[in-house]
C-alpha cells in the first residue's frame, strides 16, 4: 500500500514523540518508549490518498479482509470500514469515494507504524531534524 502522504505523517509521528519527551521532562524516557507511546496516540489522518481509501473500502466489502496478514494494516481497513459504514448509514445515496473523501479529512485513532519501525523512524527523524 502506498502511503500517500509520508513527509506529513513523518512530521506529525515526530512532533508526538516530541510532545511524549517534553511531558516526560525532566525525567529520562528511552527513544523505544517515546516510540511505542507515540504509536498509540492519536495520529492527524491515515496519510492516505482518497483512492486508496476507496479501494479499502471496496475490498472490505467484498470479504478481502481475510487475505489481509499484516495485523495493523488489518486493523486500518477495520477502522475505515466501520467509518464508511456510519457515513453510508448517514448519507445512503454516497458512494464508496464519497465516503473515502470524507474520511480522507479525519484523523485516525493512531499511527498504523509497528513498534519497530517506529523506534528506527523515531531515530532517523531525530537525526534529520536540525534543533
Amino acid at each position: 500500500m502506498e502511503l500517500y502522504r509520508e513527509k506529513e505523517r513523518n512530521k506529525d509521528f515526530f512532533d508526538t514523540c516530541e510532545g511524549i519527551r517534553r511531558d516526560n521532562r525532566p525525567n529520562y524516557v528511552s527513544v523505544e518508549n517515546i516510540a511505542s507511546g507515540a504509536v498509540l496516540k492519536e495520529a492527524q489522518s491515515f496519510y492516505l490518498n482518497t483512492e486508496i481509501y476507496a479501494r479499502i473500502i471496496n475490498k472490505v466489502r467484498c470479504g478481502y479482509l481475510s487475505g489481509v496478514k499484516n495485523s495493523l494494516k488489518r486493523q486500518m481497513y477495520v477502522e475505515i470500514h466501520k467509518r464508511y459504514i456510519r457515513i453510508k448509514r448517514e448519507n445512503p445515496t454516497f458512494n464508496a469515494m464519497d465516503c473515502a473523501r470524507i474520511i480522507a479529512e479525519q484523523k485516525a485513532p493512531r499511527f498504523y507504524i509497528s513498534p519497530r519501525h517506529a523506534v528506527n523512524l523515531y531515530y532517523r527523524l531525530l537525526k534529520n531534524n536540525p534543533k
